[in-house]
């Protein structure tokens, strides 16, 4: 099969950018690239195969759990040790929010339902809308919202704060709306008191002019969900070090969530899964100085609860022997490369070595920080991270996230890169040690720090 660009440019790149590996981190010269064996049309036929129908994974329900049993039977057909890492869930499926103004006008807005908000009665609630601010305790001592539904803007803490403020005032429902342009994909993190349903910045703000000019806005709001208990977790293959090694040996963890919401979720993140599927199936076969583990993490779409639950679990000698972690999220839409740490004064060796590897390839990119995918509990945690992606992706959380907009060129790329960084840190034998204490990652997007993603 024929290579693309990219792979010639790592080939031809590639003492370059082991230069600059040896000369910071003291990395032994690779002289074979595992990277050409990645193939872009095995890592597409993963991802049909996850996202094969709508709900494809959502967490806690069968899609997820088949999901799970097809990447351990993958894994084991590469000749890798699996092991399963199972937790308790709430399982949480939304069939959607409704939004109408009975008066001054009446109109049907666009909202959409928080994971873990508890459903309305079905014909829904019908009071007067009443603004709360921030929804802060303060906020409500001045605002009668007894009886009322709370509108409420968006920031500085917690949705799930947010709501049991609004509930204790008083409140029978919440509408948050969001400060910046787009909707609200956001989970509270465990069931609330009342119902809780996000609005768009505009269609917030336009209820609150209407507030704001004296007029008493009344809606009816609807949120129609389920929810159960259950189970996710987290499927683990480890790429054992050759022998010989096992003195000086460290842990690379690679990453990828592997639920998805109620769509078919072929970008976020069956991309992601499948593309580390590959680099797994490349590096099954290596020898290989430090140890690698493949990470598949369940119930990241309600709240990074697999990768929160994988470093919690780590003993004190396990933490301070992971020497990195990588993390792919949605690697299959976009155009640009995106390199994130969870802070912007995250000290990652790793991010480092990503960012002149991409250098190399003359590939548009960006060095920035986000806190909504699985390598912030290993930030957390003070092991450096580099969280890996494509964007922007127009379909995110919408059924429009299906097989046919994956770019092959994207697999290529991100298999090629993922599996040459994880080659190249996994031979080197002299990794930075970690020796900085955990980073404090803000928690505006979560309800339950160990847990929850907002």
């Amino acid at each position: 099969m024929k290579r693309s660009r990219l792979g010639i440019v790592f080939t031809l790149a590639l003492t370059m950018v082991l230069v600059f590996t040896a000369s910071a981190y003291a990395a032994p010269l690779q002289t074979q690239d595992v990277s050409k064996t990645v193939s872009e049309h095995r890592i597409h036929h993963h991802i049909a195969k996850l996202a094969d129908r709508d709900n494809a994974r959502v967490t806690g329900f069968e899609g997820e759990h088949r999901a799970a049993d097809y990447i351990a039977g993958e894994l084991e057909k590469y000749g890798i040790q699996v092991e399963r890492q199972k937790f308790p869930i709430i399982a949480f499926l939304s069939h959607g929010a409704e939004l109408t103004v009975q008066s001054p006008v009446s109109e049907e807005l666009h909202p959409r339902t928080f994971t873990y908000t508890p459903a309305t009665p079905e014909e829904g609630l019908t009071a007067d809308l009443a603004y709360a601010g921030l929804g802060r305790t303060g906020d409500f001592e001045n605002t009668d919202v007894e009886g009322k539904i709370a509108l409420i803007r968006r920031g500085e803490f917690t949705f799930y704060e947010k709501v049991q403020n609004a509930a204790r005032a008083g409140a029978i429902g919440a509408i948050i709306f969001n400060h910046s342009e787009g909707q609200i994909n956001g989970t509270l993190g465990q069931p609330t008191e009342i119902p809780a349903i996000s609005l768009s910045q505009s269609e917030g703000e336009g209820l609150l002019d209407i507030l704001n000019a004296g007029e008493t806005v009344t809606v009816t709001m609807t949120a129609d969900v389920e929810m159960s208990e259950s189970y996710s977790q987290n499927v683990i293959g480890t790429l054992s070090p050759r022998k010989g090694s096992a003195d000086h040996t460290k842990t690379i963890v690679v990453g990828a969530h592997y639920d998805g919401v109620d769509t078919p979720a072929a970008n976020d993140n069956a991309s992601g899964t499948a593309t580390l599927l590959e680099m797994a199936r490349v590096l099954a076969d290596q020898r290989l100085h430090h140890e690698v583990k493949v990470v598949f993490f369940g119930a990241e779409e309600v709240g990074l609860v697999g990768s929160h639950r994988y470093v919690e679990f780590l003993s004190e000698e396990e933490r301070a022997n992971t020497a990195a972690m990588i993390n792919m999220d949605m690697v299959g839409v976009g155009d640009t490369i995106g390199i994130m740490t969870a802070t912007e004064d995250a000290d990652s060796f790793v991010a480092d070595m990503a960012e002149e590897y991409v250098k190399t390839l003359g590939e548009p990119y960006e060095r920035t920080t986000s806190t909504r995918s699985d390598h912030v509990p290993f930030e957390e945690a003070g092991i450096p991270v580099a969280f890996l992606n494509y964007h922007s992706d127009p379909n995110y959380h919408t059924d429009e996230d299906t097989l046919d907009k994956i770019r092959i060129e994207n697999l290529d790329h991100m298999g090629t890169l993922v599996t040459r960084l994880t080659y190249d840190m996994a031979n080197n034998h002299q990794l930075p040690q970690k020796s900085r204490k955990g980073m404090n990652v803000q928690k505006e997007r979560y309800h339950n720090p160990e847990y929850q993603r907002k």
